[in-house]
């Protein structure tokens, strides 16, 4: 018999052994494809929801420092500002809010009897399962405050009604999230 009589070929146990090794192939790099796609889905919502405090932060930044400031901010008010304790809507409805401090204690969103809506009051769309919180507070500048290592001299903040604390927190209610809060200073002028 010569060798181009012989028959090539495979064996049975050849063929199982492939069959499993391509197995084992597949299923690794599915899982490692499968994390992946999860973590695409993390990186989605964390994108969606920093967009979502920004345009909060956006809306809230245009606003007038404080009801007893001037629209235009000069002169800031100093001795006249509204009382920490004050700060929440002035009796105006969401779309009329007028200056930074309304905001505080604001929460729309899932869950909520206020759905989340932009400055002129009209529903968000597409930020189904998101919850927003804000407050808005005076910086603290004292020896032991929380803004203490913050260059307040080089910027001419020396009191602790030169500026407003906004934090905006965004909750994503369906992935059991903690909240992620966005924070921005708002100066008196």
């Amino acid at each position: 018999m010569s060798f181009a009589d012989k028959q090539s070929g495979l064996t049975l146990i050849e063929m199982v052994l492939t069959i499993v090794i391509l197995a084992i192939s597949i299923i690794t790099i599915t899982g490692m494809l499968s994390g992946g796609v999860g973590r695409s889905a993390d990186t989605t919502l964390e994108l969606r929801s920093a967009s979502l405090a920004q345009s909060y932060l956006d809306e809230i930044l245009g606003k007038r420092f404080d009801e007893q400031s001037s629209p235009r901010g000069i002169p800031p008010c100093r001795t006249n500002c509204t009382d920490a304790i004050d700060f929440g809507p002035d009796s105006e409805v969401r779309a009329r809010f007028d200056d930074v401090d309304d905001y505080d204690g604001l929460v729309e969103g899932e869950g909520e009897a206020n759905p989340l809506q932009d400055s002129e009051g009209n529903p968000r769309t597409g930020y189904e399962n998101f919850r927003v919180e804000i407050s808005v507070r005076y910086m603290d500048i004292g020896a032991s405050g929380e803004e203490e290592n913050l260059a307040v001299a080089a910027n001419d903040l020396d009191d602790n009604e030169d500026a407003k604390l906004i934090t905006v927190t965004v909750y994503f209610l369906s992935s059991g999230d903690e909240g992620v809060s966005y924070s921005a200073y708002k100066a008196n002028f």
